[in-house]
């Protein structure tokens, strides 16, 4: 055999061991969004999205057996009271769902879910803790849900932290701890955006006394969520004097992907401060590519030459996503410039930005290579 025909030989084999391969792969290992979460049917989404009434199953476990979960009760119902939700007393009263809440001085290990992984998530189970712990999930009509939620204490050793503490009970001390953690913890929200519920969280952000963690916890929520009824308000939290929120609210914005809400992020990058600026710039480079005939680009070719480095990655990056050929010329003065500053300068911002403008150019044919 000539050497051309034993190295197309090669190539082949290779070539087909390789599509099987990957046909294995993909068949083998589910997309993570599918794999996530079991898919709900019309009737149970729209059951979850109206359930007001909720019953509470509590149970505590000391080292030693059950114990009274009366104030694990009363934290978690207070709790989802202050979002709206009515309590149902006991499980002979109407109710749409059923919350549970195992609270435990040293956590028991049950196993992952049913339905793939949920390290992504905030609160998710650690498999790595064994200190007290609660694990919070629901069940609505006849099936229980994939969502799962767990609550620790700042501590891992509940005997350690009980004789710190001057306290002999190391049960008692771990369970007040964890009924403290479950007053502060973000599961009533986590739930609400589970059911699809965006007006009680909506309404979360107008409390008067939501704290800063709160309201960033609760956009990142209606984000995530795609809540295009939540603008209004995100634009609203544009102009919280927290910078946090204000990055939250435009982030949140961006995710949603809806046009209503570009005037207040462009109103905000014309006129805000800095750091308002830079986070109207996060938002609104998440928004470019999905409404190219917006105010977005000329803005951002306007404001291009004076940013600061950081900033001129936000837009640049932004700008290489656009099918928009008007930003080449200023994208390739940029690399023309930034190449010249790159002989004396070699920060790492700057090779970022050099990177950058790199693969922007890249995306309209390669253009940048005659730099």
């Amino acid at each position: 055999m000539s050497l051309a025909l034993l190295a197309a030989s090669t190539r082949f084999r290779a070539g087909t061991l390789l599509f099987f391969l990957g046909s294995f792969l993909t068949a083998g290992f589910p997309d993570n969004a599918t794999a996530h979460k079991e898919l709900l049917t019309a009737e149970e989404k729209e059951l979850l999205h109206k359930a007001e009434h909720i019953h509470i199953e509590a149970l505590a476990l000391s080292s030693h057996g059950p114990v009274d979960a009366t104030g694990v009760t009363a934290a978690v119902a207070a709790r989802l009271q202050r979002l709206g939700y009515r309590l149902a007393a006991d499980g002979t009263q109407p109710h749409e769902i059923v919350v549970k809440v195992k609270c435990e001085e040293l956590k028991t290990w049950e196993g992952t879910g049913r339905s793939g992984g949920d390290a992504d998530l905030v609160g998710a189970a650690s498999r790595l803790w064994k200190g007290p712990a609660c694990q919070l999930s629901y069940r609505f009509g006849a099936r229980w849900a994939d969502w799962r939620h767990e609550v620790r204490t700042p501590f891992s050793n509940p005997q350690d932290a009980a004789r710190q503490a001057g306290q002999a009970d190391a049960g008692a001390y771990a369970l007040a701890a964890l009924t403290r953690q479950l007053q502060s913890d973000p599961f009533p929200f986590l739930l609400a955006a589970d059911w699809g519920q965006s007006d009680r969280l909506i309404s979360a952000l107008d409390e008067p006394d939501a704290a800063a963690a709160q309201k960033q916890t609760v956009i990142g929520l209606l984000g995530q969520m795609i809540a295009v009824d939540a603008i209004p308000r995100l634009t609203t939290a544009l102009k919280d004097p927290d910078p946090a929120v204000v990055q939250s609210a435009a982030t949140a914005l961006g995710t949603i992907g809806h046009e209503d809400g570009i005037p207040a992020l462009l109103t905000l990058f014309k006129t805000g401060t800095p750091e308002q600026h830079r986070a109207a710039a996060s938002g609104l480079g998440r928004l470019a590519p999905l409404h190219p005939n917006s105010g977005i680009v000329p803005a951002f070719i306007a404001a291009l030459p004076g940013e600061s480095i950081p900033n001129q990655i936000i837009l640049v990056r932004a700008l290489g996503k656009t099918t928009d050929r008007q930003v080449l010329g200023p994208l390739k003065a940029l690399h023309r410039s930034v190449l010249k500053q790159a002989r004396s300068d070699s920060s790492s911002e700057l090779k970022e930005l050099l990177a950058t403008l790199g693969i922007a150019l890249d995306g309209f044919d390669g253009v940048h290579t005659e730099e």
